[in-house]
């Protein structure tokens, strides 16, 4: 007995509960799963759960209803599970957490540690070593996550050497994006560069406005525009300046006009900084080895 509103002597009309009663011999257990991992999931299929209640056990359960609809909030569709509640341990409204085994399990999968992928949100990469301090960004396209680590189909081979740790050192999605284009596109380990002896890197211009800077060291901070020659949104992100002298009577919040060239690998350097008129910096929208299990 649940509810019990019924007292001696009270009066009820048509319709009115009296007790309100349930079997708890059996309970349904509703499971909010991700939209990309409906695919796995189908009517039948054996469930583990487990509550913080009792600790190392496992109740066992069907599932018995895959909702129709997804949340659109949570990008997550719920699934109502069955289980047997033997001598009452599960009690209504506790929480849960539940192990699905997805059907047919791969003999053999290629997959990286979950923290190797950057993803952007429109394309997922990880850094592939190319060797001499060099990394190069690869897209991947990945399948199953499990136990912290994730599938991948294509994008790399077994024996190559990614980054799992520290790749957001960068500390802003835009510097990321700006970082990975200054990697160059992906090339052959044995092409070397056309680039004739002597040549003089091309000279990027650029606006912005001063955010900080510190002359003694020669290095200034910058919140620029989009600059359409290195394909880079508009971000804030520090340089060095080629000649120290160029930061005098440069002060945090002044609009400048500035040129950069590249002199290695997303090492740019400021050849020249000027003042200029007040512009609004308009920004565009966001949008290991790998081992075999």
């Amino acid at each position: 007995v649940l509810e019990k509103p019924a007292l001696k002597g009270m009066r009820f009309m048509p319709g009115e509960a009296l007790y309100k009663i349930s079997d708890l011999s059996s309970l349904w257990l509703l499971a909010d799963i991700f939209e990309q991992d409906l695919a796995l999931v189908q009517q039948g299929q054996a469930a583990k759960i487990m509550v913080n209640a009792y600790p190392g056990k496992a109740f066992a359960g069907r599932v018995a209803f895959v909702y129709p609809t997804v949340t659109p909030e949570t990008r997550t569709a719920k699934l109502r599970i069955e289980l047997a509640n033997a001598g009452g341990l599960l009690k209504p409204a506790m929480y849960a957490s539940v192990e699905l085994a997805a059907g047919r399990p791969k003999a053999k999968a290629l997959t990286v540690p979950d923290s190797a992928v950057l993803d952007s949100g429109t394309r997922q990469i990880v850094l592939v070593q190319r060797g001499e301090g060099l990394f190069e960004p690869r897209p991947v396209k990945l399948g199953l996550y499990a136990d912290g680590y994730v599938e991948v189909l294509e994008g790399i081979r077994a024996g190559d050497q990614v980054v799992v740790s520290a790749n957001f050192l960068i500390d802003s999605e835009s510097n990321l994006k700006a970082a990975l284009s200054t990697f160059g596109a992906p090339a052959r380990p044995d092409v070397k560069s056309a680039a004739a002896p002597g040549a003089s890197p091309p000279t990027h211009n650029a606006q912005g406005i001063v955010r900080a800077v510190d002359p003694q060291t020669g290095k200034v901070n910058i919140e620029h525009g989009p600059i359409a020659s290195l394909n880079w949104p508009a971000m804030t992100m520090g340089f060095q300046v080629k000649d120290q002298a160029l930061l005098r009577g440069v002060t945090p919040g002044q609009a400048v006009q500035f040129d950069l060239v590249q002199q290695g690998p997303g090492q740019f350097f400021v050849t020249r900084i000027a003042p200029t008129a007040v512009q609004p910096v308009r920004r565009t929208p966001a949008a290991a080895s790998p081992t075999g299990r």
